[in-house]
């Protein structure tokens, strides 16, 4: 982090002092930022000389005095407690009065930092994110004695690297390391339950929600190690609260020394550094498949926008259920008063209530099939396809052969509340919900923090608002329900958003 730190304020054309105690460790920084650099010239992004001139501007050194001539200090030291106060109580001595020192903690109170230090309101956290040349995002941390102008300060040398700062209360895991608990943790929960398995919430997270990397590849990249110790430290600071509890399969899987790529094996295998078993990429939203021979007419409720696929693929639109070959409702509520035909697949969104559930609701329930419809279909290149207790294994493959005639790929998976992208997508926004109605950060915050912190496609808050508070507060409730759960509790900011009719997003 200290090297990737110096790196940037080189190129944004600041003289940089890197120090460490360790020669060797500078060694290795100053190696690590050239080669960085000779990358950004081979790939086009730098110039030679430019290259060249931000390496001139890095000098090293091992004795923290030389420090007392700075204009700004950013502190990477490893997260101990001890260190740090060691570190700033010298730093406190050493440096001018109106000097900021900035801590890129991600864990550590800035506020106990700050109490360290002789003057705790030129303290601030800047908290950088790994790679630090290429991640945007800058949390800029509030302590509760960090001044006004320190934090401006901060924020302008933030711009200045080419970084967005946002500003953060000094709370467990700022923005990001709080509100992304649920994405490895909810994915965690259900493989535990026996939901899906790692490479199918993978395939779902990447071509349902569109998110980058699943949950199980980005625990295999971070290390499981440190994600099992993230959860650890988040839930130990919230004193246990349910919805940051970790999960037995962490313990396990770094009991067995089953890292992630760095090991070879996490939850996937790994020769030479490139996964081998992996999520399977698209198959359908490239080409899709036949029409289904035996469905002719359909009927679509609910989703205009999934109806306009259906026409598309081929099939005759029917506005009565007792006319179609085959039935889709896009929502649980649309069942009351419907009668198809008792030998007719009916296919309902079931990431509010789980499909045995719905399918008790009819005179045929082995005819009845849910699939995820949160986000949308027309929004998602896969689809996840639930069958009941009682559904028809026929069923069922007719509703993964429907959904390929119309491009989209497929994972059946187990009943069970949410599903998969629902259940993930449902939890990131309402932990969202919580730091909002916390005053961790605004919303605009929250959201750009995501994105440009862990590269999430949409800011939750704005993913919530897009999906509908009303829909992200029925599948937490339909959650909590299920499995009687106090982690799915939803977070009152979004029950009451829901009451007023009001966005998520309202205050951004």
């Amino acid at each position: 982090m200290g090297a990737g730190i110096a790196q940037v304020a080189a190129q944004a054309e600041f003289g940089v002092l890197l120090y460490d105690v360790d020669p060797a460790a500078l060694t290795r920084a100053l190696r690590r930022v050239e080669a960085d650099l000779e990358r950004q010239v081979a790939r086009g992004r730098l110039t030679g000389e430019r290259a060249a001139a931000a390496r001139a501007r890095i000098t090293t050194t091992t004795a923290l005095g030389d420090i007392a001539g700075a204009d700004f200090v950013i502190e990477a030291a490893p997260e101990d407690l001890e260190l740090k106060r060691s570190l700033f109580e010298r730093l406190d001595r050493l440096c001018r009065p109106e000097v900021v020192l900035a801590t890129n903690t991600s864990s550590l109170s800035v506020t106990q930092i700050g109490a360290l230090a002789g003057r705790p309101e030129r303290v601030v956290g800047m908290h950088f994110f790994n790679p630090v040349p290429a991640m945007r995002l800058v949390e800029v941390v509030a302590g509760d004695g960090s001044g006004e102008a320190a934090l401006q300060a901060a924020e302008a040398l933030a711009r200045a690297m080419g970084k967005e700062p946002v500003r953060v209360r000094d709370t467990p895991g700022f923005i990001v390391n709080r509100v992304a608990r649920p994405f490895s943790g909810e994915a965690l929960r259900i493989l535990g339950e026996g939901v899906a398995t790692p490479a199918q919430v993978d395939r779902i997270a990447r071509l349902a929600c569109g998110f980058r990397m699943g949950p199980f590849e980005l625990m295999d990249l971070v290390g499981l190690d440190i994600n099992f110790a993230v959860h650890q430290s988040v839930y130990n600071q919230f004193f246990g609260e349910p919805r940051f509890r970790p999960h037995p399969l962490q313990e396990r899987m770094v009991k067995a020394g089953r890292l992630g790529r760095k090991t070879g094996q996490g939850w996937y295998r790994y020769e030479d550094g490139a996964i081998v078993d992996g999520p399977a990429p698209a198959q359908y939203a490239l080409t899709p498949g036949p029409r289904v021979a035996e469905v002719s007419r359909v009927a679509v409720l609910g989703d205009p926008a999934l109806a306009d696929l259906v026409a598309s693929a081929g099939y005759r639109l029917v506005e009565c259920c007792a006319d179609a070959d085959l039935v889709v409702l896009g929502g649980a509520d649309l069942l009351e008063g419907r009668q198809p035909d008792p030998d007719v697949v009916v296919l309902v969104e079931a990431s509010t209530c789980p499909t045995t559930e719905l399918a008790s609701r009819t005179v045929s329930p082995a005819r009845v099939v849910g699939f995820g419809g949160i986000p949308r279909v027309s929004r998602r290149q896969l689809v996840e396809v639930a069958p009941g207790l009682r559904t028809d294994p026929a069923a069922t493959a007719l509703a993964v052969r429907f959904f390929h005639s119309l491009g989209r790929d497929t994972e059946v998976v187990a009943d069970g509340p949410g599903l998969v992208a629902a259940r993930i997508l449902a939890c990131l926004v309402n932990e969202a919900a919580f730091a909002l109605q916390e005053g961790v950060a605004s919303a605009a915050g929250i959201d750009a923090a995501m994105r440009l912190g862990v590269n999430y496609p949409r800011g939750p808050l704005e993913w919530g608002d897009e999906i509908g508070p009303d829909v992200v507060l029925a599948v937490l409730e339909g959650l909590r329900q299920q499995t009687g759960e106090e982690r799915y509790r939803p977070a009152p900011y979004l029950r009451k958003c829901v009451q007023a009719g009001e966005r998520l997003g309202q205050g951004r």
